[in-house]
């Protein structure tokens, strides 16, 4: 009896009372994966998300930086590049066969992505070893591609790492209370667990910039220190200095734009009690030192130091609708940077302002921390942490603005989620600041409100793991069965054409081309760079405004895709010298796959 009575007293009031919050926190947290994991997860939905994972796939087959999605802009890019500098073969092409005897896969440097987040999956690959040629039967019997299920794992652990740091950030600026809330409202928040059910760089990118703010925090507090006492040594801020650097470097060369980060950084650093200087300027050049060779890289390979994202700032612009940017092979207008830059600047600003709840997770901290920017926070350190957070989000936005002004929720483009946990920590602060100041006498109710905000940021959370059930994969337009058997389709030597590469290319494990927006392009790869074996026609063009085919990028392929979004049955008038004149659309109620071919392959299959 004394021992059951000493238990529940240590479990009350001594130190067994971290385990009355643990435990149950460890049972929900265990529910949530089990359920986002199992139920919720759908398989890859975004092409992001597929070209980051086939990349990481071709590193970890060790064939280096090279990408099977291939963008029509980039291959004209290397294809010029590579006669300028007498790198092609003997006729111009890109291909010589010296180098790339029949049945070498027709894969190409990327010159795209950044390197960052491909290499970390890859290696994560070469750890867990996943069955990267799984037969298409096997992955009709599990409607998932099995690599899938391991990208989540890596995510997941990137995530908790961050709630990690959530709870030891808070405790560094506020107090035990506010270090529990901010970690289960973080935790608490659908859009973070989105993420991870991807393989964007976000949750990777959300890890990597709180543990350089905690960094920065360190910094800042010994300079505090040194400040008040002559004695204190200011050199341990270097050794946080230089692990703050390995983070942004990692930041940096896993989402190149966000290399804007330096200038709050240094401004920090320039702005701090017992300010350095000589470390600002070691942060600022390190910082460019970091990055310099992959920009070497990209120019050594493509004549460009940033590749084929030269024209991103095109993106959106008048002429440069949609996806043409990518999908165009011709030089774009250059002038239109300087006459087009300020009206995205605005419209980016207007969108993110608008759905700025949005686009951080529908978290009710999140409109507490932008209410905060009313209070002044009592301790310098705090306050200057509170600034740098508001400064990284403007410089944020004025570098993403340029390449695309309207991003979605769930999208590599919505680079201001990565903040989104150090905002948790400063409105959970807020949040206390505001219920001290109600100063209800009661516990139970004091408690009440605090439940009450808990419950109103798993909402969300809670509706989407409990959605109804639907398909085992985001069709339409993905269904890994079908796209593994098309894309065999092809030989490993040439190339499988579509509106949606990045799918052909991670499930179908082919080469695969972008649509071009003209037909005389699709010849002109066809004929002079690599044949395409298949070209396939798919739900992304279909539920597409129509304007697209009429009027819009697709107008050239009209008579080939569809007539009122519904794919033709029946031969239609071919362009000239067309070198695909076998048609088959796949039976269905719904517009699903359309192939086009020099010869009736699916009559194999």
């Amino acid at each position: 009896m004394n021992f059951i009575q000493g238990t529940l007293q240590t479990l009350e009031v001594g130190k067994g009372t971290i385990l009355v919050r643990l435990v149950p926190f460890l049972v929900v947290l265990g529910i949530i994966i089990f359920v986002a994991d199992y139920s919720a997860y759908k398989g890859l939905a975004d092409a992001q998300s597929m070209d980051n994972a086939q990349l990481a796939r071709q590193i970890a087959r060790g064939k280096g930086f090279t990408t099977e999605f291939l963008r029509p802009r980039a291959v004209s890019q290397l294809h010029d590049f590579a006669l300028s500098k007498g790198l092609a073969g003997k006729s111009g092409d890109l291909f010589p066969s010296e180098k790339f005897p029949p049945g070498t896969p027709r894969v190409l440097p990327d010159t795209y992505n950044a390197p960052g987040y491909p290499y970390l999956l890859a290696g994560w690959f070469a750890l867990v070893r996943p069955e990267f040629d799984q037969p298409a039967s096997s992955i009709g019997a599990a409607n998932i591609y099995a690599p899938e299920r391991w990208i989540l794992v890596l995510n997941q652990v990137f995530l908790l790492l961050t709630a990690v740091l959530v709870f030891l950030l808070s405790l560094r600026f506020f107090d035990q209370r506010v270090a529990w809330m901010a970690l289960v409202t973080f935790l608490l928040t659908e859009l973070v667990w989105r993420y991870t059910l991807t393989a964007l760089s976000t949750t990777f990118l959300m890890f990597l910039t709180t543990g350089a703010f905690y960094c920065l925090e360190r910094i800042v507090s010994i300079g505090d220190e040194c400040l008040e006492r002559e004695e204190r040594s200011f050199l341990p801020a270097w050794i946080w200095a230089l692990v703050m650097l390995i983070l942004l470097a990692a930041i940096y060369l896993t989402r190149l734009q966000l290399l804007v980060l330096v200038v709050p950084v240094a401004a920090v650093l320039l702005l701090m009690p017992n300010s350095s200087v000589l470390m600002a300027i070691f942060i600022a050049v390190a910082s460019f030192a970091a990055v310099t060779p992959w920009f070497l890289h990209l120019n050594a390979i493509s004549g460009s130091y940033v590749g084929s994202n030269g024209v991103l700032m095109l993106h959106g612009t008048e002429g440069y609708e949609g996806n043409q940017i990518y999908c165009t092979t011709a030089i774009p207008s250059y002038e239109q940077l300087f006459r087009d830059g300020a009206r995205k600047e605005y419209n980016g600003f207007r969108w993110n302002f608008q759905h700025a709840w949005s686009l951080l997770g529908t978290n009710p901290m999140v409109l507490l921390f932008g209410a905060s920017i009313l209070h002044q926070f009592k301790r310098r350190r705090t306050r200057i942490f509170h600034w740098l957070l508001f400064g990284s989000i403007i410089a944020i936005l004025l570098v993403n603005n340029l390449g695309e002004d309207k991003p979605e929720d769930l999208s590599a483009w919505n680079s201001m989620v990565i903040l989104l946990p150090s905002m948790i920590v400063v409105g959970s602060a807020f949040f206390f600041i505001l219920l001290d100041r109600l100063q209800l006498q009661l516990w139970l109710l004091n408690n009440l409100v605090v439940i009450l905000m808990l419950l109103l940021t798993a909402m969300p959370l809670s509706l989407f793991l409990l959605s109804p059930g639907r398909l085992p994969f985001s069709w339409p337009p993905y269904w890994p069965y079908t796209i593994k058997l098309i894309g065999q389709l092809s030989q490993p030597d040439e190339w499988v054409t579509s509106d949606m590469p990045w799918a052909t290319a991670w499930y179908g494990d082919r080469a695969s081309l972008w649509l071009p927006d003209s037909v005389t392009d699709f010849e002109n790869f066809h004929d002079n760079v690599c044949p395409t074996g298949i070209l396939l026609f798919t739900p992304v063009t279909w539920e597409a405004p129509v304007s697209n085919l009429t009027t819009g990028e697709y107008k050239d392929w009209f008579t080939l895709m569809t007539v009122g979004g519904i794919p033709i049955n029946s031969p239609t008038p071919l362009p000239q010298n067309f070198p695909l004149t076998e048609h088959f659309v796949m039976p269905g109620k719904v517009p699903g796959y359309t192939m086009w071919s020099d010869r009736p392959r699916w009559q194999s299959r």
